[in-house]
């Protein structure tokens, strides 16, 4: 009887009336922006190993002995 029940209130789609007030849109900006920012300071924490792994790390040159 459940499965008959959720096949009959998925079938029956209607308007969704819904409101986001612009409190909500700041939020989901502030949200979008604080992963950008996370996402930065990690790769920014991690760049050494980043660049290790992708084979673009600097040869260390030998230093001078004779100076």
């Amino acid at each position: 009887m459940k499965i008959y029940t959720t096949i009959l209130l998925l079938l029956v789609i209607t308007d969704a009336v819904a409101y986001l007030d612009p409190g909500t849109g700041s939020m989901m900006l502030q949200v979008i922006l604080g992963g950008i920012a996370a996402i930065a300071v990690a790769i920014k924490l991690y760049w050494h190993r980043l660049r290790a792994a992708f084979g673009m790390a600097k040869k260390e040159q030998p230093e001078d002995e004779s100076t």
